[in-house]
């Protein structure tokens, strides 16, 4: 008679048991954090800031000047994009639309960086991290 392998033993049920709630803990430590809602979109032209927009829900056209010519931006539904540009590749007009803190879109020959700001935090003395 031969002996039948045996896969899965009684330790491996302790460790697998672990695994899932030390990856459960985690998974739920994550939906724990802060989410920062996007505030504004900043409007850098020439590496200084330019212009300060609000993110809205209603449709706004804006035209800013760059050195190639200028670049048509759309706020709508709290999000921002390029709509056209007269860089020949026009990679800001495919990046699309952006609305969460953090997102940028960036014209290399336009020099144009358009970056999404959060609602500043109440607490001043809030630190992230330091590094030494």
């Amino acid at each position: 008679m031969r002996r039948q392998r045996q896969y899965f033993r009684k330790g491996d049920l302790f460790i697998y048991l672990i695994l899932i709630a030390i990856f459960s803990t985690l998974g739920y430590g994550v939906t724990k954090f802060k989410t920062t809602d996007a505030a504004n979109a900043e409007i850098y032209v020439n590496n200084s800031l330019k212009y300060v927009y609000p993110l809205q829900n209603e449709e706004k056209d804006i035209f800013v000047q760059t050195d190639i010519g200028g670049v048509n931006i759309k706020i709508k539904d709290k999000k921002i994009r390029v709509t056209t540009s007269n860089s020949p590749l026009k990679l800001n007009v495919k990046q699309g639309w952006i609305g969460q803190p953090g997102e940028v879109i960036i014209g290399v020959p336009d020099k144009l960086i358009i970056k999404i700001v959060g609602k500043k935090s109440e607490k001043i003395d809030e630190v992230d991290f330091i590094i030494k």
